[in-house]
């Protein structure tokens, strides 16, 4: 039987709160106990993480009119295996920057991640992105996203790594 994945635009109030409980859930157990790239998140940045303020920084991203934030739900066969959040930049040189990249647990390690990345790439490309950007957060993200041809650029104001991935229209 083949699966069918998809990309799905969050835009209900139900799915902006699933959204938000699966993202918690990913920071809490994926990103914070094994960050060891950049920054390491103090407990100072684990509040900002988990605050209204950050959340009502997100949503007013999501809210606003130009360079929208999108949040999509990965789906295979309708149900749901994970989410990405991200930015493109169309006002200034079509810069997507992945905010947040997420296969649940049990899906992982499955080549989900990278047929997910390559639904996103054309669903961008079509939108007008011109590249990607992103910041890691350990070695085991740095090795999934080299082996999809990010590479290290410049830093970011906090000193983190920005990867870097130039759009080939091939």
């Amino acid at each position: 039987m083949n699966s069918e994945l998809s990309l799905y635009e969050v835009k209900l109030e139900e799915e902006i709160d699933l959204f938000w409980q699966r993202r918690n859930q990913y920071m809490r157990e994926d990103i914070i106990p094994n960050c060891t790239l950049g920054t390491p998140i103090d407990e100072d940045a684990e509040k900002w993480f988990f605050s209204r303020e950050y959340k009502n920084h997100i949503m007013m991203l999501f809210n606003r009119e130009e360079d929208q934030l999108k949040i999509l739900f990965f789906k295979i066969n309708n149900k749901y295996v994970g989410f990405c959040v991200y930015v493109t930049y169309i006002s200034e040189d079509g810069k997507c920057f992945i905010v947040d990249y997420c296969i649940d647990l049990n899906h992982r390690n499955q080549g989900l991640g990278k047929q997910f990345f390559y639904l996103l790439k054309d669903h961008v490309i079509e939108k007008g992105a011109k590249y990607f950007a992103l910041n890691l957060s350990n070695e085991n993200n740095q090795k999934f996203w080299k082996s999809l041809g990010f590479e290290k650029g410049s830093a970011d104001e906090f000193g983190n790594d920005i990867y870097f991935n130039k759009i080939s229209m091939d």
